[in-house]
């Protein structure tokens, strides 16, 4: 039998922000962020959901967690929350629980992301460049702003960012999933 510490969990965020939206009438900024155990393709229905209830013309974006996350961390920072603040909000308990598993040592695995903004004809030999300093898979993602490559672990980046001044590092992010 699994137990909960045996599962994945990831952080899902749906998000309609103002840079996105500032010429849409009658628009406000909201997100939903949640602790999932879903895949991506799981969620979809769910931010479509999201999607549906924000006012015509709306752009919103999906994000997940690159990274999985450490069930007991996220657990035992709850139990705490819960203990040491009397007056928390329980209607926001969703929020928290994402937030609590965002945090420094709540990461389970230790995917780095690589935020490429720069000029998209030069991916191919970024990615090239980046090749030939790992061993394994990268997840090539277009964003909207570009592409962003996931590898499966750390290693130094100094010459290489050197060389990409433009592309950064994230060492615990959210991945681009979607946009409606």
């Amino acid at each position: 039998m699994k137990t909960y510490e045996d599962r994945q969990y990831y952080v899902a965020m749906f998000v309609s922000r103002n840079k996105d939206n500032d010429m849409v009438e009658g628009f406000k900024q909201r997100s939903r962020a949640f602790l999932t155990q879903k895949t991506p393709g799981e969620l979809l229905v769910d931010f479509k959901e999201f999607y549906e209830r924000g006012v015509p013309n709306e752009t919103c974006r999906f994000y997940i967690s690159v990274n999985a996350r450490k069930y007991s961390v996220i657990y035992k920072a709850l139990q705490h929350q819960l203990i040491d603040q009397m007056n928390l909000n329980l209607t926001n308990i969703e929020k928290l629980i994402a937030s609590l598993s965002m945090k420094n040592g709540t990461a389970l695995t230790n995917k780095w992301l690589f935020d490429f903004d720069d000029d998209k004809s030069l991916f191919k030999e970024f990615i090239s460049d980046l090749s030939t300093e790992i061993d394994g898979e990268i997840l090539k993602i277009e964003t909207p702003n570009g592409y962003a490559a996931v590898v499966e672990h750390g290693f130094d980046t100094r010459e290489l960012l050197k060389k990409w001044s433009n592309v950064e590092l994230k060492r615990d992010a959210m991945l681009f999933v979607t946009r409606e």
